[in-house]
């Protein structure tokens, strides 16, 4: 709605001038004297037309002339339009400017890029603000990140920092971005507030939530609205190849072990590439090169195998060469922890000198197959067994990173807080039942007093009498990660297993995991060449073939067994977890984390009394899968999105530290992708000491100097929506701003055109002295003709 506004208001009351020749009309208005002749009648019907013509003549030229003069004051006064309010002039503002920084603001458009000119933009529009105006620039490339941590005033500094910005953040999340900056504005001081969105408006940036809607909602909340304006930046592009993501296999990976790796490509484009070369590198050095064929707007896959010689921290990146217009989507890195050894003190509650009879026998196998077969390939777990009646505390202090108690009767007071205390510091427990647990002091000591025991031990079931029945393992589609490698039908069924006895776990507020499918097939295992001195018809024999699936697991593994590297962590909780259950419905493996450590209770034995799984070739890898995963799934992620905390967890300052609080403020240096060193200041969280950077908005590679004087590194990756270089359309971006209620401007000289009119209105007063100089001219005309002669 425009309304009329003076810019010299008082010279407006001029135009009440109209008032004179409206007074000089009627007071020189002619009087007739009525002469009565004879021939009169003769002439009443022309008396009476003239007449007419002649009022109409006159109220016509006076109403000209009584224009004149209005139109003359109104010219003086400089009208000018405005909106509902009246104009700013040069009052200041709160301006607030959403600037994407995301990754696809790199392509090339035109003989610069997307970003380029929404840089330009931005600093147009900042160096426009009146003076006293408070800025605030929010990025919204990776998640939303303020320029500045609060408004500023200097113009020209915005300007300074907004010339240094890169682009090749994340994906932009536009929903948090629009939150931070309605909470922005919200905080401003000035009456007159604006929000500028400067983007290339991709679809997949707008289709997650309804941000237009929830900006409309905020807007109507607020007591002083703000202006909105969408600035749309860059040209539709086609020509794009991508890698979307990068998988590899989830298990923990020790020196000499190979580690299979699948890029996903994409071509966005409509023209086909039939030699795209694809390079791997390990720690900055390329290991492998390949050249895959790229179908107009289709997908592809290449895979890669490395192997680490040294344990540690590494990278690895794949990387595409190829012409496109964006160069930031080209490379896809992650990060691999190689373990040297995984450290696994094996409790045994029942030993015995004769082979494959002591209770942890055919988990020590299993969990050192290559040591076992002798042969050249080194184990990555190395295990130690002791009785539960030596000194467990010596034990526990070396700190193995897997503690396995199988059939373990009890354990003494000292020994059950020694137990609680590695927990409690990071450890994992893993704990088998057999014939010689005594459940009642579990469920008191462990359970009731010291909450370490995931579920209470209940009553013995399955073949303990001739009227019990056995139980099978329940094939379904199993969560978490020590489990997942059987998703594969190829890698083993677990339900072919029997189990003949086992303990009831009585799991309390417990959550089941969710069951998605059924495991289908049993596994195919070719006859194996046991070692000498086996004989085949023993328990010795059973084993020895499952110990030599190893080999295939390995394999398996390698091909199967991905994992897409945002999923590798676990959610923390206080609640026992079910990991798997028996066709019964009873428990068989459940979890709990406790402090920084967790506990996971298996509801039978691991040896071959109460059940036929050593016997079956998955016994191998599931035990290893079990134990490896609980060695390493307390670290926090490697790999993260955007915006994501890197954090990494050491190990705590001992008891007998005289001052802990020297550590609680250590310093850490921290590499970002673009090379900066930032400092990372560390803090004590219950045991361990944490480091956590959070400005991670930017994809690549970060790099942290351990108090060890170690490296490990972080790698940050996003969603390859924007690799979709496609914009919304005119109709699309006109639907947008009408749900936010927003301007549409194409330029910055259009919005800075826009915010003049806003500010001074649009002067209209030139097309009123216009009209003044037609009225006169129509005054001379309209005077001439009225006053000729007539015949």
């Amino acid at each position: 709605m425009n309304l009329p506004t003076f810019m010299n208001s008082p010279l407006a009351w001029g135009a009440l001038a109209f008032c004179i020749p409206l007074i000089l009309h009627i007071l020189n208005r002619s009087r007739y004297k009525r002469i009565e002749w004879g021939a009169m009648h003769l002439l009443e019907s022309v008396v009476k037309v003239n007449h007419r013509r002649f009022q109409i003549e006159q109220l016509l030229l006076l109403l000209v002339r009584c224009t004149i003069p209005a139109l003359l004051a109104f010219t003086l006064a400089k009208p000018v339009l405005t909106g509902a309010q009246a104009p700013a002039g040069k009052s200041p503002v709160s301006l607030a400017i959403l600037l994407d920084t995301s990754y696809s603001m790199s392509a090339v458009d035109g003989d610069s890029t997307r970003f380029a000119e929404a840089i330009d933009a931005a600093c147009a529009v900042v160096e426009a603000a009146p003076r006293g105006s408070e800025i605030s620039v929010i990025q919204t490339g990776g998640a939303a990140t303020l320029l500045f941590d609060r408004p500023v005033f200097d113009a020209k500094a915005v300007v300074r920092r907004l010339r240094t910005l890169q682009a090749d953040f994340g994906a932009s999340d536009m929903q948090q971005s629009l939150d931070t900056g309605m909470a922005t504005l919200a905080g401003m001081t000035h009456a007159r507030r604006e929000l500028i969105i400067v983007s290339d408006f991709q679809p997949a940036d707008w289709q997650s939530g309804n941000p237009a809607a929830s900006v409309q909602q905020q807007v109507a909340a607020m007591s002083v609205k703000p202006e909105l304006t969408l600035l749309q930046i860059g040209r539709e592009a086609k020509d794009n190849v991508s890698i979307d993501s990068m998988e590899f296999s989830k298990r923990p990976l020790g020196v000499g072990q190979q580690l299979a790796i699948r890029a996903n490509l994409r071509n966005h484009g409509n023209t086909s590439r039939d030699r795209v070369r694809v390079i791997l590198t390990v720690d900055g050095a390329e290991q492998s090169v390949t050249q895959v064929a790229l179908a107009a707007s289709a997908s592809t896959q290449t895979l890669f195998t490395c192997e680490f010689d040294s344990p540690g921290s590494h990278i690895i990146e794949v990387k595409l060469t190829v012409d496109d217009s964006l160069q930031a989507d080209n490379q896809y890195a992650a990060a691999v922890t190689v373990w040297d050894t995984i450290d696994v003190l094996l409790v045994d509650g029942q030993p015995s000198s004769e082979p494959l009879k002591s209770e942890t026998d055919f988990l020590s196998v299993a969990l050192t197959p290559y040591t076992f077969g002798r042969m050249k390939l080194s184990d990555l777990v190395q295990t130690r067994t002791v009785s539960y009646k030596s000194n467990l505390k010596n034990e526990f202090e070396s700190r193995p990173q897997v503690v396995v108690l199988a059939n373990v009767p009890r354990l003494t007071e000292a020994q059950a807080n020694e137990l609680r205390d590695y927990v409690d510091s990071g450890g994992a427990v893993l704990i088998c039942a057999g014939s010689q647990i005594e459940s009642k002091w579990y469920n008191k000591s462990l359970h009731r007093q010291r909450d370490l025991l995931p579920a209470e031990f209940g009553q013995p079931k399955g073949q303990f009498d001739e009227q019990g029945q056995s139980a099978r393992i329940l094939a379904q589609h199993f969560d978490h990660p020590a489990l997942q490698f059987f998703n594969e039908p190829a890698n083993g069924d677990l339900s072919a297993a029997e189990i003949r006895q086992w303990f009831e776990l009585k799991v309390p507020n417990s959550q089941l995991t969710e069951i998605d499918g059924e495991s289908t097939g049993a596994s195919q295992s070719s006859p194996r060449r046991l070692p000498p001195g086996i004989n085949p018809n023993s328990h010795q024999s059973h084993f020895a073939s499952s110990m030599a699936t190893v080999i295939a697991f390995r394999t398996a593994s390698l091909n199967n067994s991905f994992l897409a590297v945002p999923d590798e962590r676990l959610p923390a909780t206080s609640l026992p977890i079910v990991l798997a259950q028996l066709d019964n419905g009873d428990p068989l493996l459940v979890e709990k984390k406790f402090g920084d450590g967790s506990v996971i209770q298996l509801a039978t034995a691991c040896d071959a009394d109460w059940s036929d799984l050593p016997m079956r070739p998955f016994y191998v890898p599931l035990m290893q899968q079990l134990v490896t995963t609980m060695a390493t799934q307390l670290t926090p992620p490697r790999n993260i999105m955007t915006g994501e905390p890197a954090v990494a967890l050491f190990a705590g300052p001992k008891p007998e530290s005289p001052d802990p609080a020297v550590i609680d403020t250590q310093d850490l240096q921290l590499t970002t992708p673009t090379g900066f060193r930032r400092t990372v200041r560390t803090s004590l969280q219950g045991n361990r000491i944490m480091a956590r950077f959070d400005s991670t908005t930017r994809p690549g590679a970060y790099s942290l100097q351990t108090p060890d004087a170690e490296t490990i590194h972080f790698v940050a990756n996003t969603s390859r929506s924007e690799s979709e270089l496609g914009l919304l359309d005119q109709k699309q971006i006109a639907s947008l701003a009408a749900t936010m209620g927003a301007n549409i401007v194409k330029s910055p000289a259009q919005y800075l055109e826009q915010d003049r009119l806003r500010r001074n209105g649009w002067e209209i007063w030139r097309y009123v002295l216009a009209a003044l100089l037609a009225f006169l001219f129509l005054e001379l005309l309209l005077q001439q003709r009225f006053s000729r002669v007539r015949t």
